[in-house]
């Protein structure tokens, strides 16, 4: 079997989905070196680099973005030169195939499920496109359980294409040194003690909750400063505001992007790591941070319940206080920072990359075998 997965969203403008793409390929590179399947790679010129010569994937460069309006045109000349057996999108964003098996990644449904931050023409066109995606595809994988019931929630009629495969962490998620904390903090400009938030700055984040939370507990935590990062954190005026009026000037630092080298260390320097999310689908910074030992607080939300389990401390995301109170308890109370670490170290080996791809693998076979039935 050829399959040819497409990883054009592995650029800085798809941060999670982009990581997703790149992860499974390599993992699925590995794993059809033992089973004589072929993955062949649709990139641009700029992720290319990520695949160095020797990792068994054909690679074919396509600087037309999934979203762009030359995009089915640039990926229909692809498949007739290659000729696969299987195409895998690994989001809504690049379209499936009609006349080829195809395999549809599904990570959230953000869009309609935070209505509050799209407008009614967006939401319109996600449901229309995400369900003629559902439509077209021969099989999806949804990358949570959580994912999986709002898909059923939105689209019953084809929720039973859809499989459940969480994706992995990668092998440098693990604890670091306190050299390397020190340095990675040096290097992006941050003081420790700190609370880590890694994401963007998209209203459901609930960054704005998240300060007046910080705020609430700030004398509890005895200085531990706020650090956000992440490609597309930074400040918009709401925040600016919020963070003035809330004299949190000194104690809130913005780093913005963060090399993907550094993250493992910048996880590590942390005294704790929140998400305070209204909603996600899975949520890879949650996971890596479990992985690299650092306590988590997040929402109580049904993607973390399912992604952590007993490893975090939770909170009601639209209750200032309530975050307060899991920001000191992930900070200062070592009983439960020692239960949620281990419970965590656990946890996590349940997300491999090697796991996800053999699943994967599972349902590229499932899916070829429906469409020659």
């Amino acid at each position: 079997m050829k399959v040819l997965l497409d990883a054009r969203t592995d650029i800085p403008r798809f941060p999670g989905v982009g990581r997703y793409a790149s992860e499974l390929s390599c993992a699925l590179a590995g794993l059809f070196a033992s089973t004589g399947d072929q993955l062949a790679l649709i990139c641009n010129s700029a992720v290319r680099r990520n695949f160095p010569p020797g990792t068994g994937i054909e690679l074919f460069d396509c600087d037309v973005a999934p979203d762009a309006s030359g995009s089915c045109g640039a990926l229909g000349r692809i498949v007739q030169a290659i000729k696969p057996d299987l195409y895998h999108t690994p989001n809504r964003i690049c379209e499936p195939l009609r006349d080829l098996p195809t395999v549809l990644t599904l990570h959230d449904c953000v869009p309609v499920k935070c209505a509050f931050e799209t407008t009614p023409q967006e939401r319109i066109a996600y449901l229309t496109s995400v369900g003629s995606a559902l439509k077209t595809c021969t099989r999806a994988i949804a990358v949570s359980q959580a994912t999986l019931d709002d898909i059923r929630d939105l689209f019953p009629g084809d929720a039973d294409k859809c499989r459940v495969i969480p994706p992995g962490v990668g092998a440098p998620f693990k604890p670091t040194s306190a050299e390397s904390h020190a340095a990675v903090a040096k290097s992006l400009g941050f003081s420790r003690p700190m609370i880590l938030y890694i994401g963007d700055n998209k209203r459901h984040k609930n960054l704005v909750e998240l300060f007046r939370g910080y705020d609430r507990a700030r004398e509890m935590l005895h200085g531990v400063r706020l650090v956000l990062g992440g490609f597309g954190c930074t400040p918009v005026p709401r925040h600016k505001r919020l963070i003035q009026e809330l004299g949190l000037e000194d104690l809130v630092t913005w780093i913005g992007d963060i090399p993907e080298a550094e993250l493992p260390a910048v996880f590590g320097s942390a005294t704790a790591f929140v998400m305070p999310s209204l909603y996600e689908g899975f949520c890879m910074p949650v996971v890596e941070a479990m992985a690299c030992g650092t306590p988590v607080a997040c929402s109580d939300i049904p993607a973390f319940r399912e992604v952590c389990g007993d490893a975090a401390t939770y909170c009601d995301p639209k209750s200032p206080d309530s975050i307060a109170q899991a920001l000191v308890t992930a900070v200062t109370d070592d009983i439960a920072r020692d239960r949620n670490r281990a419970v965590a170290f656990e946890k996590v080996r349940d997300y491999t990359w090697a796991a996800a791809a053999r699943a994967t693998l599972d349902v590229y076979r499932e899916a070829l075998a429906a469409w020659r039935a």
